[in-house]
């Protein structure tokens, strides 16, 4: 079951991320085909500051039975620019997967102040004529450092 946690502060210390989302093929439920499937992985309030993300991805996804099924591509982000912290990711292994990408703390380019409330969302890409559904292998983690400036005063 898809599923968002908060990290330990050991777990913290360590990485540098605050929260993780694990996904495995069984959560991949759109039967629609070329129909994307959205995860709210995390929410952002006001005063959120969202400044490193990566993902790894322990066991390629697939469609074991279609090697055609070759684009399964993933990005993170938020409703207004879901790419904003991870752009467009092959994870197929009929494709050309990615296994391990990070984004950072690039300043320029990652950091993200909320103004107002959103989620933080992963959005899982399928190809045309084929459904999330039928991948029958996989599991893709997402790290994220998300920071309530509220909580650092008290």
């Amino acid at each position: 079951m898809a599923t968002t946690y908060k990290l330990t502060a050991q777990e913290k210390a360590d990485s540098g991320f605050t929260h993780a989302f694990q996904l495995t093929h069984a959560d991949l439920t759109e039967t629609t085909t070329n129909t994307a499937q959205t995860f709210a992985v995390g929410n952002a309030v006001a005063g959120t500051i969202v400044t490193a993300a990566a993902l790894h991805m322990p066991t390629a996804i697939e469609d074991a039975s279609d090697a055609a099924f070759n684009d399964v591509a993933v990005t993170l982000g938020d409703g207004v620019d879901p790419n904003a912290y991870i752009v467009s990711t092959q994870l197929n292994v009929n494709g050309t997967e990615i296994t391990t990408m990070v984004a950072l703390n690039d300043l320029a380019t990652l950091s993200k102040a909320y103004t107002g409330a959103d989620t933080i969302d992963l959005v899982v890409n399928s190809m045309t004529a084929k459904a999330l559904n039928d991948i029958d292998t996989g599991e893709v983690w997402v790290f994220w450092k998300q920071v309530e400036l509220a909580t650092l005063i008290g």
